[in-house]
């Protein structure tokens, strides 16, 4: 939901060939063209190992392909001075991680609403070519994001993010990660279906707390009604140390824009209603 994980094939982020290292500026439009075209095709998965322009991560199934553009502010520098501008309980002066995308609506709904992506990252597990394919508005979505300025990276798996080479020398104000889900296998009985999904809301927890400021949260928009609720999200993130310290209402329509995608392929939305954004953060440190 918004971006399928397959645990029972799970992908592994490979190492990086070198550190992470600036592209060169795509300001002329001239580049900027040829560089999306390339993107654009999905063969450009697995061919452009010779750009210099790309780096790489291995995963099982497929190779995925990342760009940062050399004029992208660091997310982990906000700007001073700059007015705050708010959507619901975001705001562009936070350090943002956005995991599990589909489409990216999300994350462009984000960036328009403050005026920038500058303070965001974005991600997907699913490679490039796999959103190319399978959903028609994501190769725009990701071209407004870098366009304003949002570092996007696809083949980060949530359930080992806090080991990424980039990602995880961050300290962000937001983890945002909506809808997870892991996944439908026909004939599955109920409660093993259940344990596959909190599996990976755990393992999602474990890694996200490594990855939040003292005062940062965790937020997860998920269905609050039946089966759902049976996850119980609370119990899951206090096994590994972590507070809820607020329940709200989700609505979709606050987020203009925002397509909540199935992420098992087609382009189809699901309805998402009822559902509450969870927002979980750090105990409070006692002084001894």
């Amino acid at each position: 939901m918004g971006q399928i994980i397959s645990f029972i094939q799970k992908r592994l982020l490979g190492r990086f060939f070198k550190s992470i290292e600036r592209c060169p500026s795509r300001q002329s439009e001239e580049i900027s063209d040829d560089l999306e075209n390339q993107l654009l095709d999905p063969s450009s998965d697995s061919d452009s190992d010779k750009d210099s322009s790309f780096r790489f991560y291995q995963n099982v199934g497929t190779t995925c392909i990342d760009i940062v553009e050399e004029n992208r502010q660091d997310p982990a520098a906000c700007v001073v001075g700059a007015p705050e501008r708010w959507i619901r309980h975001y705001c562009s002066s936070q350090r943002m991680l956005l995991v599990g995308e589909g489409d990216f609506s999300f994350s462009v709904c984000l960036a328009r609403a403050f005026g920038s992506a500058t303070n965001m990252v974005a991600t997907s597990l699913d490679s490039r070519g796999f959103l190319f394919r399978n959903y028609k508005k994501a190769m725009v979505n990701i071209h407004e994001l870098r366009t304003r300025g949002c570092l996007v990276l696809h083949g980060i798996d949530v359930t080992e993010m806090a080991n990424h080479g980039y990602l995880g020398a961050i300290r962000f104000d937001r983890i945002i990660y909506n809808f997870p889900h892991a996944g439908f296998c026909s004939d599955e009985p109920g409660e093993s279906q259940k344990r596959r999904h909190q599996l990976l809301i755990s393992l999602f927890f474990e890694n996200a707390k490594e990855m939040i400021d003292e005062s940062g949260e965790i937020h997860v928009t998920h269905k609050s009604n039946g089966f759902f609720l049976e996850w119980n999200l609370q119990r899951l993130a206090a096994a590994v140390g972590l507070r809820l310290k607020q329940e709200v209402p989700f609505n979709f329509t606050d987020f203009p824009g925002y397509r909540t995608k199935y992420g098992f392929g087609g382009d189809r939305n699901f309805y998402c209603h009822p559902s509450k954004t969870y927002k979980f953060g750090l105990f409070p440190t006692v002084s001894p």
